[in-house]
């Protein structure tokens, strides 16, 4: 017999698997919903938060040291720093060194009219914009007079090269500050200026004309005034 009544009973098994298909449908769906609400709680920004990976996080970049004095400066090259002396003990003993100098000088070549060559006149504390001194600087002291001394007795001048100090002869000139020029000469013989002229030009041949003028030139050694 086929009514109605075998009808529903034929069609309920299909209702209640359809049924707990869907029940299966929103259990996944409640489940996916409740992972994403986990995730944002974790963010605590209400977004998701994305995987950064160590290639894309910016690095600053390193800055290079800056280069020191030393480093920019070239190596032959001298600064011109502020004049400064040698030690104190070095200059003293420059010092005495140049006192014995000119004692021997005094003793072989006592002023008396003859014609000698100047080749150098310092006094301790004398600036010469056109010289360098040992120090560096264009300031004289005690021991740099001494080198350049020593210097122009073993260079080309050679011959009979002495010292004295600039109050043992002529005027007796001193500098500002009462210090005498310690000077250098050359001994000849010279028997007149011209004499004198002629041997700087041929010993002093390389240097130019400007500069021989004021680092070979005669000069008559009187008694001092």
């Amino acid at each position: 017999m086929s009514g109605p009544t075998s009808q529903v009973r034929a069609t309920a098994p299909r209702g209640a698997r359809a049924l707990q298909a869907l029940c299966a449908a929103l259990g996944v769906v409640l489940v996916v919903l409740l992972a994403l609400l986990t995730l944002q709680g974790l963010s605590g920004t209400g977004r998701l938060v994305p995987v950064v990976r160590a290639a894309d996080t910016p690095v600053a970049p390193v800055a290079a040291p800056a280069p020191g004095p030393a480093a920019d400066a070239p190596a032959d090259d001298v600064p011109d720093v502020p004049a400064v002396g040698a030690t104190p003990a070095a200059d003293a003993e420059a010092l005495a060194t140049l006192r014995r100098l000119r004692t021997r000088g005094l003793a072989d070549h006592p002023p008396q009219g003859q014609w000698v060559a100047q080749l150098a006149a310092k006094s301790i504390g004398t600036t010469d914009p056109g010289q360098r001194a040992a120090n560096g600087s264009s300031t004289f002291y005690a021991a740099d007079i001494l080198t350049q001394t020593r210097r122009i007795a073993s260079g080309i001048a050679g011959g009979d090269v002495f010292v004295l100090a600039s109050t043992d002869f002529g005027e007796s000139a001193v500098d500002a500050r009462g210090n005498p020029y310690w000077t250098t000469f050359a001994d000849g013989p010279f028997a007149e200026a011209s004499d004198v002229r002629a041997w700087c030009d041929s010993v002093f041949a390389s240097t130019p004309e400007r500069e021989r003028a004021n680092a070979c030139f005669p000069r008559q050694l009187t008694a001092p005034d």
